[in-house]
């Protein structure tokens, strides 16, 4: 099917000749006209494809109108392709259909849609690069293996293409060793691998060091909390973990305190150090809650200061002014709940009664 699409759409496009026998400027008017490239990209595209077709003999198959023509029966937009040739222009000198067509073949076969496909090369042209017998079919199956589904397949490489580019059986495998060692659950594992690969990419001494700082704090590898530690400890160094909570402490809680809160959502970890200082401000300026407080629902401190707390704070206000704020104070809740939820609840409901309610909270979000 794809052969009759490409065979049709090579033969309605003009063909410009192969590479060996276009001089540079017009190289980099190909890559302008046809191609989309800016001109200092084009040029610097030139150099590299005009060096290497001028090295060698490149047949009449390295036809740069049929890796276009290649592209575009695969699903891929201009702006896509701009981008890839951009990135790699030598895949103007391909033979798509022995070279390219392949990897296509298979990915799609593999269960990638066409547009998570052609969206994860154009940002990531290795996954046309590597080989497909040496590392991309090798990478599929070791994956499949633990994942055991093409589906959860698909959904790791979308949150780390890196997959494709590195031996799994000496990246992933040690670390994967490692952590059946210590008695982490087989689902946990594989939950780690569809949904944080790139942590089980690590080298195994940085990933060992990761591994051990989660067992310091008292986290059971049996415990579904382990990975989510692991992922967000394996992310930042040992003095930056410090440091970090060092900045909870400047607040007057307690390191016991902390680490159980971390242990609860260790994510509070990966939020900068301003963002902690802004977030506890607000809430003990702004609502006179104490430090405490705020760390007994760590999750309040991974919410948006300027998307969600502000502006539900600005409602809050608005309704409490209007004598519509029917609790005795504000309450957690108000913060957690989804935006679809809070939409109904409070903006929809009270909108006669405060007009500028809704007007006042989206200005605050900046939409």
């Amino acid at each position: 099917m794809h052969l009759l699409r490409m065979s049709i759409r090579f033969s309605r496009i003009p063909t410009f000749g192969n590479f060996s026998t276009l001089q540079a400027p017009s190289v980099t008017s190909y890559l302008t006209d046809a191609c989309g490239l800016s001109p200092a990209a084009a040029i610097a595209a030139a150099s590299k494809i005009s060096f290497i077709s001028g090295s060698r003999k490149v047949s009449s198959k390295h036809n740069p109108d049929s890796v276009l023509a290649f592209f575009r029966s695969y699903g891929f937009t201009q702006s896509q392709i701009t981008k890839l040739i951009s990135m790699y222009p030598r895949f103007l000198l391909s033979d798509p259909v022995r070279t390219l067509q392949p990897k296509m073949d298979f990915y799609l076969s593999a269960g990638f849609s066409t547009s998570t496909l052609t969206k994860l090369i154009s940002s990531d042209a290795d996954l046309l690069r590597s080989s497909l017998k040496n590392r991309i079919i090798p990478a599929f199956d070791f994956l499949k293996a633990i994942l055991h589904t093409n589906e959860d397949v698909v959904a790791a490489v979308k949150r780390s293409t890196w997959i494709f580019h590195v031996n799994l059986e000496k990246k992933m495998e040690p670390n994967i060793n490692t952590l059946r060692s210590i008695g982490v659950p087989v689902g946990s594992i594989a939950k780690l691998a569809k949904i944080h690969p790139s942590v089980l990419m690590q080298s195994t001494g940085r990933f060992g060091e990761s591994v051990e700082r989660v067992l310091k704090m008292g986290l059971s590898p049996s415990d579904a909390m382990f990975i989510r530690a692991l992922h967000s400890l394996s992310s930042i160094s040992a003095v930056t973990l410090k440091r970090k909570l060092e900045v909870y402490k400047s607040f007057g809680l307690p390191e016991d305190k902390i680490l159980f809160c971390v242990k609860q959502k260790p994510m509070i970890v990966n939020l900068s150090e301003e963002n902690i200082r802004k977030s506890f401000g607000f809430f003990m300026e702004m609502l006179k809650w104490k430090p405490e407080f705020v760390f007994s629902s760590p999750v309040l401190l991974t919410l948006s200061l300027e998307k969600r707390l502000a502006p539900r704070f600005s409602v809050y206000e608005i309704l409490l002014s209007k004598k519509l704020w029917g609790e005795k104070s504000i309450v957690r809740r108000f913060f957690y709940l989804s935006e679809a939820k809070f939409n109904v609840r409070y903006l929809l409901r009270f909108q006669d009664e405060c007009p500028e309610i809704l007007e006042t909270y989206r200005a605050m979000r900046g939409q």
